[in-house]
């Protein structure tokens, strides 16, 4: 009987908590009123496994020139569902990967000061060129910030397996 990734190097509890801590980025994906999805690669940070997502519709130029996140924006403002992926590693024995599928909701009042301390603490480093910007009180009141209450929730590693997978066949005589 196959068995899926998920199954076979789970990638869970401790580990994957973890990771969702260390994770650069995730592939969001939205989708509007006609189904059409929209994916792009957005910065989150993890409470655990609660999942909250940064989202700046403009880069904050005199111009308002919008984003990719600005048609997530729009998406969820019509439809709060979204899926995504959280994934490293370039070879097969060291891919891992966490997707999950949940339902956004926006995240205002005083807690989003602690996201911003945990994003700092995340993204950016002293004297980095796009710190200022990033925590500007234009750019902190204009970026929604997206709690993920997620419906599903798995993941794989395969640093976990042996060895790389590999399918053989031989032929053997009659």
């Amino acid at each position: 009987m196959a068995v899926s990734l998920n199954e076979f190097v789970p990638l869970d509890g401790i580990g994957r908590r973890a990771y969702l801590q260390r994770a650069r980025k995730v592939r969001l994906a939205s989708s509007d009123d006609s189904g059409a999805i929209h994916v792009s690669a957005e910065w989150f940070v993890a409470d655990e496994e609660t999942l909250y997502i940064p989202l700046d519709g403009a880069i904050g130029d005199p111009g308002a020139t919008t984003t990719p996140a600005n048609i997530h924006i729009n998406n969820i403002s019509r439809n709060n569902v979204v899926s995504g992926v959280i994934d490293e590693g370039d070879e097969i024995t060291e891919f891992r990967s966490v997707h999950f599928r949940g339902i956004a909701h926006l995240t205002e009042g005083d807690f989003v000061e602690t996201l911003l301390d945990i994003s700092a603490e995340k993204y950016f480093y002293h004297a980095h060129p796009h710190l200022e910007f990033y925590f500007s009180d234009g750019a902190v009141k204009n970026r929604r910030w997206y709690r993920i209450d997620v419906d599903e929730m798995s993941g794989w590693d395969a640093r976990l397996l042996a060895q790389p997978p590999i399918n053989e066949r031989r032929l053997l005589p009659k």
